[in-house]
Formats: C-alpha cells, structure tokens, sequence
C-alpha cells in the first residue's frame, strides 16, 4: 500500500485478542525484558556519558563501525520498515523491494565516498549538523535555514507517525490495559528521560541492541515462513496465477518500471539515509574514516537479509495465508501469530516497538541539535555558552516530543502524506551537499535558489495544482523536483562566482589532503 505506508498498525482482530489476554502474563514478561534491557543500556551509556555538548550531540566522534552501522540501521527501518513495508510487498508485488534494494545497494556507495568527505570536514571544523555544514560551506544563513526547516518537518512528521504505532502496539501487548493514548505518553516520557540523560551515546547503544535485535527477528521471521510453507519455491508458488504479477517488474500497479526502480529507489534511501538530518549526524560520530568501508558493506549485508528474508517473504506469504483485504499495515504482526509460537511472535512485537523506539530518539535528537545549533546559535544568540546550549538541547527535546504527543493525539490524519513528502524535501539538499564535499563549482547563489524551486515544484505536485510529467510511487514529483533542482543547481554554479579559494581549501582542499 504506497499511499499508506506511515498508517499505523490497527487492533488485531477479536480472536487474537482474546488469546493475548488469555496469556497475558507471557506477553508482559517478554515486554518486561525488554524494558529491562533498555534500562540497563541507558545505565550503560550514562557512565559513559561526559556532560559536554560534542558528546550530547555526535557522541565525542567515537562511534566504531559496527555500533555506527547498526545504529543508521535501526533508525531507517523505524515502524515503517517493520510493519508498513511487508504491507506494501502484500499490496504491490516484490517490485518494491527490488527497488529498496536497488536503491541501498547505490547507498552504500554514496555513505562510503560522501561519509568520508563529510567526517573529514566534520572533524577538522567541529562540525555536528547539517546546517553546519551547508552554511559554513556556503557561507549563507539562507542555507543554513533551509536545513533547520527540513530537519523541523522530517522529524516531527516521523516523530508522530512513531509514536502512533508505539502507542498502538503498547496496547496490544498490556491486553489494553495502557490505553493507546497512554501508550503514546508513557513512550513519550521513556524517549524523553533517555536521551536527555544519555544523548548520542546512549542512542548508539540502544540502537545496537535494537539493530542486532531486529534482524534477528525478521531473519527468525523468514525461516519460520519457509518452514510453515514447506520450501522457498512454496512461499512464491502458493501465489497461484497471481505469482507472475507479484515477482516481476512492473508489478501490479504497473508503475515499477526499470527506470523507476532504479532512480527512485536511489532517491528515496539515499534521501531517508544520507541526506536525512539523523543519518546526516551520524556520518560525524563515526570513530575513523576507515571505517566506512566496512559500514557501506553491513549496510547493504544487513538490509538485505531484513528485506529479502524478512520483509518480503513476509508479504508475499501473507497473500496467501491472510484473509482477502486485510489491512496492508497488519500483514506482518497477523502473519507473526500465524507461523511463529506465541510467544515469538510477541517478541516480534516487541521488535517492532525497539524500532519505533530508535527512530523516535534519533529524530529527536537531531531535532534538538538542528534547532538550538542552527537556529537559536546561529540567528538569536551567537554568543551562546555550550553549557547552555546543552540546556537548551535538552528543553528542545521536551518540546519536540510533546509536540509529537499533540500531533500523535489530535493530527493523525495529516501524517501519511506529510511524511512521504518530507523524504523528498531532504533529498532537495543532496545537491548541495555534494557541492560542499565533491564539485568545488558550486555557488552560494546555486545552493539557495535550487533547493528552494525544487521544494515548491514538490508542493505543487503534491497539491497537485500543476500536472506531474512523471508519475513515481512513494512521493508524487520526487524525480521530476530533484532534476529539476540539480540541473538549476549546476547551471547556476556555472553563471555565478564559486566559493572564494579560502573556502574550498578549507573544504576541498583537505578532503584531497586527508584522502
């Protein structure tokens, strides 16, 4: 289901229901552990934790590679990749994860050559965010704005589409006796204590229990189909005349073309990994530059498990055990009760929450980090202690999360296609950023009126007040905004002055220094 991919899980049915109530002791024990295991993590990262800025917001750039790669693997799969996405392999076929796939295989790549570029520059000039970056590079508060609102729009959007699942799978697993509304408070509050106390060490360390912990779990996912099934070929044959339709390209919407698996794919994870404000941050708390390689590698080794053995075995599956029309968005947690024993399926859920629960505290984070960096430093107070600006870190995150409760609570409606689109809004940067690190010919003048014309193409398309020449799943005019932003990018670079020499020697120049 395209359009519904950020549509969180709804009440399993009756039945299932009742046999969690039934044996709900079970099910709160295997929650309770886990509860247990986040609480020991937060005690572990708070000894580690130093009360300075550098570490709050890029833990002190001491990340190895293998706590780096799991934590941008738990923040990207979040909710979405755990329940939406085998939801929309139930809708429309292996064509997506084709294009997934695709578009982290060209990822990984780009985090390996950009990363590097980014950490280099990030490390000599204390760099800790996006806008730091940009608006150094480019010397334009304009730009540096440009990131705040991006960073604004990806992370409260993603924030509130979290917690409406969080809150939801709370209920679940207490029988009801947390109510969904609480559940979104109580997550809120949880999110809120941890990384206020802890930062981005002690998101690292969460995230590396909760990384290695769901794919695990979709890995166990994946064996136990096979086994219910009978063999791999069974999982695919049991489609029956629809498996032509369900294993080849376009698939059955008709829309995953060649063109379109390959460019867009590119574009939606480049955009949801790289060029979005958490994934972007976390290119900085990497502990050496070598070790990009190896990231680049775990990123696409661990995906691909996730989605090949995981994902999309579980929709294709589900097509065939789950009842006709069943909710896209409860495929994977039905199919969970279906082939896996109780209590495994509950641990299922349970992953499923320790994903909300990284994505949420990693757009929080970047949150804060955005706005009191980016915005109060650098446009209200620019004399700002760094003990202060900590405070304000920590406010920031207060304000953010209930933020997220309100919209959570109140502005449910809004969030499926607010958040499709905010994907696209941060690849609207990717030009830019390939500009700072990559072509020296860049221009100030290029990198405010490109991201600019190809965000409001993007809005118009999304509120279709012009027609789109080039119809894409996932986000309406992604790809006809952002060639229409790179092309305006590199033609205005050219008829404009670049950056002055000191510039690109303190960006260009030491990234051929240093690589």
């Amino acid at each position: 289901m395209i359009s519904g991919l950020l549509v969180p899980l709804q009440a399993l049915p009756p039945e299932l229901a009742e046999t969690i109530s039934t044996k709900l002791p079970l099910t709160l024990g295997i929650l309770a552990s886990y509860v247990v295991a986040f609480l020991a993590i937060t005690y572990l990262a708070r000894r580690g934790y130093s009360e300075n800025l550098s570490d709050h917001i890029v833990a002190s750039r001491g990340l190895g590679w293998i706590v780096a790669s799991l934590t941008l693997v738990a923040t990207v799969l979040s909710g979405v990749g755990m329940a939406g996405f085998p939801g929309t392999v139930y809708a429309v076929g292996f064509s997506f994860i084709v294009m997934i796939l695709i578009g982290y295989a060209v990822t990984a790549p780009a985090v390996w050559y950009l990363g590097r570029r980014m950490w280099v520059v990030g490390k000599e000039h204390d760099l800790q965010t996006p806008g730091d970056l940009l608006g150094d590079y480019y010397q334009s508060d304009t730009v540096r704005l440009y990131t705040v609102i991006s960073s604004v729009a990806f992370n409260t959007t993603y924030i509130v589409a979290q917690l409406l699942a969080g809150g939801l799978i709370l209920k679940i697993l207490t029988g009801g006796i947390v109510s969904f509304e609480l559940g979104v408070l109580v997550l809120a509050f949880v999110i809120t204590l941890h990384l206020a106390s802890t930062g981005m060490r002690g998101i690292a360390y969460l995230d590396t229990f909760n990384g290695a912990l769901i794919s695990i779990l979709l890995g166990a996912f994946g064996i136990f189909i096979v086994s219910h099934a009978g063999s791999v070929d069974a999982v695919f044959n049991s489609l029956g005349e629809t498996r032509s339709g369900y294993i080849t390209a376009p698939g059955i919407t008709g829309l995953f073309t060649p063109e379109i698996i390959l460019i867009v794919g590119v574009l939606f994870t480049v955009g949801n990994t790289l060029a979005s404000p958490a994934g972007w941050i976390r290119m900085y708390s990497v502990d050496a530059e070598r070790n990009f390689a190896k990231i680049a590698a775990m990123i696409v080794g661990v995906l691909t498990l996730i989605y090949v053995f995981g994902t999309s075995f579980v929709g294709i599956y589900g097509k065939t055990v789950l009842p006709e029309g069943t909710n896209p968005d409860t495929v994977s947690s039905l199919l969970a009760f279906d082939v896996m024993p109780f209590g495994l399926a509950v641990l299922f859920l349970v992953g499923v929450l320790a994903a909300i629960v990284s994505t949420t505290d990693s757009y929080a984070h970047v949150m804060a980090a955005t706005v009191s960096r980016d915005f109060v430093r650098a446009f209200i107070s620019p004399d700002i202690s760094e003990e202060r600006e900590l405070v304000l870190n920590r406010a920031v995150v207060i304000i953010t999360m209930l933020a997220g409760v309100v919209g959570a609570l109140v502005y449910s409606s809004l969030i499926t296609p607010l958040a499709l689109f905010v994907v696209a809004v941060s690849v609207q940067l990717l030009p830019l950023l390939i500009g700072a690190v990559v072509w020296p010919r860049a221009s100030t003048e290029a990198a405010i009126i490109s991201p600019a014309v190809g965000t409001l193409f993007l809005a118009l398309f999304q509120l279709q007040l012009i027609p789109n020449p080039y119809i894409t799943p996932l986000v309406p005019g992604i790809l006809t905004a952002t060639v229409i932003n790179s092309a305006l990018f590199v033609l205005v670079s050219y008829l404009t002055a670049p950056q002055p020499l000191s510039k690109m020697e303190q960006y260009h120049g030491l990234i051929n220094e240093k690589l």
